[in-house]
């Protein structure tokens, strides 16, 4: 395999991971993350469209998640939807990469997915090798011209032309070192910030420093390799990906109506005596809070994760029972089809059930983020189930499996949209505003709206700036806020590529409201500092840890 540009794959490999280097070294993640991704890309398709090699749409159409979750980096804070977000896009690039000659991740069934998505990785340890043994650089000479070289007279060009052929570029380093150096002792003279930066790249070769160096360009190396390896699969192997029929023949189908009968009708009986227990849990109201020796907290959580369990497997099963089923006579597809949607269905009633007895939890223990993500997740799996039942009404079922891919993008710009930590801050200080006393509401968890992230002060400063707030809530606010302006600092040397908005815009807020909240609620003795609040004095780190609401 010849390519015009083959060098400057290696080359543009090296350049983004050099360029990960210097936009992470010692810096938070920010606008950064979006930066490194973009220039990677680039670096990748430059080659690409240098060679004239086509590009489907259905590849080109990936950078659209690419580059909105990456995007949304800068400008989220919390956790778990910044984890959604490295996730979602790392996976958008495995398969941008894995099917970029081809597009066809979108007609993928589950087991192209899966097979190729382990090809892709084992290549990565192996790609740059196979890339130098296996491509070679075009050459430019005619076919006449190399048809005319004859015997000795070719041999002994080669013979001399070979001693030579570095020898231009060695003269023109050798001759340039020397300018470039004195141009730059000359321009660090004129220039402060120009000087600090020639310093900073002398400073890698002090013997003090030789051991960062090796670890940072050994990573580079590393990060390079991954890269041209991920390049190389994209330019030879995913021409070669073909995707699977989309439905698989009759007779090669391993299961006949009766097992998969059998199948579905047990998990059927089971899942309908699960269903006629859910109803007390529907429409019990708060008198369920305790079930069996268990509190409802740890019923709620303990039972999310098994109802999604539940969900995910039933939908796997359904999946794969219609993809192995060998189905004769319309009497024998509608029958199928019927135990199917009966099973979506009662998983559906499980969702319910699950969404009903989270929101009375809710109501007396208020929002957390594993119950916001709850409440997230049951809607978009909901709308999975939905899919789920069209498709296999249709006799699509082959498609779920880029239904799921969708059901990730919609849940991951879901959770940005919703932006986790304000909607609990919201959601719970309008709750203990809205508080009569009369309900089993237990009060509003300082310690924890202490915890959340930098995207949790906008809605705090606006609460805190509302003139008619109770006195107690305000100082509740008041006190969140004084520790969070004493104990948030902005990382040191922070480089512009390091802008992140979520933590810029909060910041710039407690720094606005810093004299007034030390003077209100602050002091600092040798244990550090102090906060009070409605009369209780408690250190800032074990702020709200102490009161019993």
């Amino acid at each position: 395999m010849k390519y015009k540009y083959r060098n400057l794959f290696w080359v543009l490999a090296l350049v983004a991971a050099f360029s990960f280097d210097q936009l992470f070294w010692k810096q938070p993640g920010g606008i950064n993350f979006f930066i490194f991704v973009i220039i990677t890309l680039l670096c990748g398709l430059i080659p690409f469209w240098l060679e004239r090699i086509s590009i489907p749409w259905t590849s080109y159409i990936l950078l659209t998640p690419i580059f909105y979750f990456t995007l949304m980096l800068a400008f989220r804070a919390e956790p778990f939807t910044n984890a959604t977000n490295g996730l979602v896009t790392l996976g958008s690039v495995v398969l941008f990469a894995m099917t970029l000659r081809k597009g066809t991740w979108v007609k993928f069934n589950l087991k192209d997915y899966l097979v190729n998505t382990f090809k892709f990785n084992v290549m990565l340890f192996a790609g740059s090798i196979l890339f130098f043994s296996k491509t070679k650089p075009e050459n430019n000479e005619s076919p006449k011209e190399i048809s005319a070289e004859s015997g000795e007279e070719a041999e002994s060009d080669k013979k001399l032309k070979k001693p030579n052929k570095y020898a231009p570029y060695i003269r023109g380093v050798l001759l340039a070192l020397p300018i470039i150096i004195i141009f730059t002792c000359l321009l660090a003279s004129a220039d402060p910030v120009f000087n600090s930066h020639v310093q900073a790249i002398k400073d890698l070769f002090k013997i003090e420093n030789l051991g960062e160096t090796v670890f940072r360009m050994t990573y580079i190396i590393v990060i390079a390799y991954i890269i041209l390896s991920a390049l190389y699969y994209s330019l030879v192997e995913s021409e070669k990906l073909e995707a699977s029929p989309a439905e698989k023949p009759m007779e090669k189908r391993f299961l006949g109506m009766i097992e998969s009968g059998i199948i579905l009708g047990a998990v059927n009986l089971l899942f309908l005596s699960f269903v006629i227990l859910q109803f007390t849990y529907l429409f019990g109201g708060t008198d369920n809070i305790n079930v069996e020796g268990f509190t409802y907290s740890e019923y709620a959580v303990r039972g999310f994760f098994e109802l999604v369990a539940v969900a995910v497997i039933s939908l796997v099963l359904f999946y794969i029972l219609s993809q192995e089923t060998n189905r004769e006579g319309k009497t024998q597809k509608w029958l199928f089809s019927g135990l199917g949607l009966l099973l979506i269905a009662q998983v559906g009633v499980m969702l319910v059930s699950a969404h009903t007895r989270l929101s009375l939890y809710e109501s007396v223990y208020s929002f957390t983020r594993l119950r916001t993500i709850t409440h997230l997740f049951i809607f978009w799996l909901g709308v999975l189930l939905v899919v789920a039942a069209v498709l296999e009404l249709t006799r699509k079922m082959y498609r779920l499996p880029l239904a799921v891919i969708l059901f990730i993008f919609g849940f991951g710009v879901t959770v940005n949209v919703v932006n986790l930590d304000r909607f609990i801050v919201e959601q719970n200080i309008n709750q203990a505003l809205n508080d009569d006393g009369e309900s089993d509401y237990t009060g509003l968890d300082v310690g924890y709206l202490y915890s959340l992230s930098y995207d949790s002060i906008p809605p705090l400063v606006e609460f805190y700036d509302q003139g008619n707030l109770p006195t107690d809530l305000h100082e509740k606010i008041g006190g969140i806020l004084a520790c969070r302006s004493v104990t948030d600092e902005l990382p040191q040397s922070t480089a512009w590529y390091a802008w992140q908005a979520s933590r810029g815009t909060a910041l710039n807020l407690l720094e606005s409201h810093s004299e007034e909240l030390e003077t209100t609620f602050l002091d600092y003795d040798t244990h550090g500092w102090n906060v009070t609040v409605n009369g209780q004095q408690s250190l800032c780190i074990y702020y709200g840890y102490w009161e019993n609401d």
